[in-house]
């Protein structure tokens, strides 16, 4: 348990991980405040794109955890961060939320709102995130462009989000299923949890090296698997998504399986 103890930096998933719903998980606190006793951090990590990071620094508020938006590295930020490599202000076709949008043009993008056959026009990228928005129109667009061959990437790959205790809604990875269905084409890029880039940008953005750094969740397939894939200490908590009966049937093998966050406060703490 002592390499725990070394982490300086832990990777947070939120919800089922340090809340659920609205009610904070027993220990949170304890965790956050023990980080902040000894100078280390604790950031936070999300798939989820409808929501900028300012409505997730309110939602902690609520719960009594102050942030700040270098708290958060979340899948839109990943691929805003992708993308930028690739061709800085491209037009995007988006299927996502107005925030998302605003976050999109905020960071130099254009946006393309209509399907447009002359070139100058047309999108460079149609970029799928969790749109709670979505109308049939925008499935129709986006359909369209990727079938005329259009650069395809998504901000995560998430079947369903969860939305109170046993209710869930379709997430991304659902939209995903149903355009690969009309086009037979899925996205070349899918940018948050399990791909390792939300745990790269941390690394390049804090300087610090892999052995430093501590994933924590409740979601084998992509908490977990995002750390494994990013060479990282990967911690499970049991308070989420994953049960002991998934844990022995799933492929996906965490380093450590704790009850909830409050067992890695008893261990960290001095």
């Amino acid at each position: 348990m002592h390499k725990i103890k070394n982490i300086k930096y832990f990777l947070l998933d939120m919800d089922g991980t340090i809340y659920l719903d609205t009610t904070l998980i027993d220990g949170t606190m304890d965790f956050l405040n023990e980080l902040e006793k000894q100078n280390k951090r604790a950031i936070y990590i999300t798939n989820n794109s409808s929501k900028a990071v300012a409505q997730y620094i309110e939602k902690l508020q609520s719960l009594n955890i102050e942030t700040t938006e270098d708290d958060f590295c979340t899948s839109a930020n990943a691929l805003v961060h992708n993308l930028k490599k690739e061709k800085e202000g491209a037009k995007i076709f988006l299927l996502g939320t107005p925030s998302l949008e605003n976050y999109i043009v905020e960071s130099g993008f254009e946006l393309v709102k209509d399907y447009y056959t002359e070139e100058d026009k047309r999108p460079d990228y149609v970029v799928m995130g969790f749109d709670t928005t979505l109308t049939y129109e925008k499935l129709r667009i986006a359909c369209d462009y990727i079938n005329d061959g259009v650069a395809y990437v998504a901000t995560h790959p998430d079947m369903v989000c969860p939305v109170g205790v046993g209710r869930s809604i379709p997430d991304a990875g659902a939209f995903m299923e149903l355009i690969a269905a009309a086009t037979g084409r899925r996205p070349s890029m899918i940018a948050g949890k399990p791909n390792p880039l939300i745990i790269e940008m941390v690394m390049e953005k804090e300087n610090c090296s892999k052995d430093e750094i501590a994933v924590i969740g409740d979601r084998l397939n992509t908490d977990v698997l995002c750390a494994i894939n990013a060479g990282v200490m990967s911690i499970c908590v049991l308070t989420g998504e994953t049960t002991k009966e998934l844990l022995e049937t799933s492929d996906v093998k965490p380093d450590y399986v704790f009850d909830s966050i409050k067992d890695v406060y008893e261990i960290i703490k001095e």
